[in-house]
């Protein structure tokens, strides 16, 4: 969804001062037609607790009674719900270590316990992050608890998602924090080896957590957002979670060391984009280590606001992914690669899709001949998909990839 300025200017300041707890105001009138529009932007960016909590109250909402009532029982009924999430993945996270097993946890309930009202930042799932030889024990327990084994459209082969409606429960397990397989972004777990030694407890809700150290855990947020500027977007929440961790924990990062590994993964403008849209517009401060680079970040701003919580916004800029997949794994070689190329990938690559080059990488042609009429399929699904408007998008963020030093650079 396009995101006009005003509409942007509303969006953000309403989050700041949810965030920082003071009160919304906006200097031009807003009418209906516009808190329509906010709401579903909000929606799409899955804060809309966040964003009501600020303007409810506001005049200019009052106006509006019925729209103001809509925003209210919407955020609430979200809030609620995740209320519950939280209350059965803390159970549900008690029986494990019951068991005796203790997984690291990501993001999700991480993240919540950062924000005034925790529950205000949704998370649909949680992500728990073990030693590959454990996986069987995990397994195991997650059948015992009640969980099913769901499939997941992902290229990760060391993930698997466990599902329980009843409960709201829904678990991801990690053997590894990115897809080993992936060429755009498999170096990305360069930083983590001998993380889940280096993991840490917290207390939540009276219960003893172990997640990721605070220097880990700021640089899989940062490189996580990155998996999904690749695969189509991220939304606006995530530079949240990014900013207000590094706030949280600033006396316990290592942001030296942060700022290392962003260099060698050629990610430091990029996070310093990321750090600047805090400082500017939630009032975060900037992190002293990255206040040197001075990249606009504006281009990556409209990026996400126009491309929703994971770019799911526009049916053709999901449709563009592999352009900007292609870019990076190419861009790791020295090299460049055209639009076909982008679709006819070596066996290596597609194994994490198709399982059966891994043993037999001579069927190459038969997974590509799945990966053009999959693509087929899916675009008879969704009649609007444009295939040039897609290659537009897809080229349009590989030029934001070459401002922010991504790609491309000596």
């Amino acid at each position: 969804m396009l995101v006009s300025d005003k509409s942007a200017n509303i969006l953000l300041n309403a989050l700041r001062c949810s965030l920082r707890g003071i009160e919304f105001g906006f200097d031009e009138p807003i009418d209906a037609a516009e808190w329509y529009r906010l709401f579903h932007i909000a929606e799409e960016h899955r804060v809309l607790p966040l964003f009501t909590d600020a303007v409810y109250d506001s005049k200019a909402l009052k106006e509006y009674p019925k729209l103001q009532k809509r925003f209210i029982d919407a955020a609430t009924a979200e809030t609620i719900t995740q209320a519950r999430r939280t209350g059965e993945f803390l159970e549900f996270f008690r029986d494990l270590l019951s068991r005796g097993l203790r997984p690291v946890v990501q993001k999700g309930i991480i993240c919540r316990s950062i924000y005034p009202v925790p529950d205000q930042r949704g998370s649909v799932d949680e992500d728990l992050l073990i030693e590959p030889d454990d996986f069987r024990k995990y397994a195991d327990a997650m059948a015992e608890l009640g969980l099913k084994r769901i499939d997941i459209n992902t290229d990760q082969t060391m993930e698997s998602a466990y599902k329980d409606d009843s409960r709201g429960l829904y678990i991801e397990l990690h053997c590894s924090a990115f897809s080993e397989d992936s060429e755009a972004y498999g170096d990305c777990n360069a930083p983590f080896n001998g993380a889940l030694e280096r993991a840490v407890s917290i207390e939540y809700m009276g219960t003893e957590l172990l997640t990721l150290s605070p220097s880990d855990h700021l640089l899989y947020l940062i490189l996580h957002a990155y998996k999904h500027f690749l695969h189509g977007g991220f939304g606006i929440r995530q530079v949240m979670d990014i900013c207000l961790f590094a706030q949280r924990y600033a006396d316990e990062i290592g942001f030296d060391g942060v700022l290392g590994w962003l260099l060698k993964l050629k990610l430091e403008r990029f996070s310093a984009a990321i750090f600047r849209i805090g400082e500017k517009h939630f009032e975060i401060p900037m992190p002293e280590a990255f206040a040197k680079f001075d990249d606009d970040e504006c281009p990556l701003l409209n990026d996400i606001l126009t491309g929703g919580l994971y770019g799911v916004a526009d049916v053709n800029r999901m449709h563009s992914v592999t352009l900007t997949l292609d870019a990076a794994a190419a861009s790791k070689h020295g090299q460049h690669r055209s639009v076909l190329g982008s679709v006819f990938r070596p066996a290596k690559e597609l194994a994490g899709r198709y399982p059966y080059l891994r043993r037999r990488p001579w069927l190459l042609p038969v997974a590509w001949v799945q990966r053009v009429h999959g693509y087929l399929v899916k675009r008879k699904k969704q009649s609007s998909v444009d295939p040039a408007e897609s290659i537009r998008i897809g080229k349009e963020r590989i030029g934001l990839m070459r401002q922010y030093g991504i790609i491309d650079r000596e």
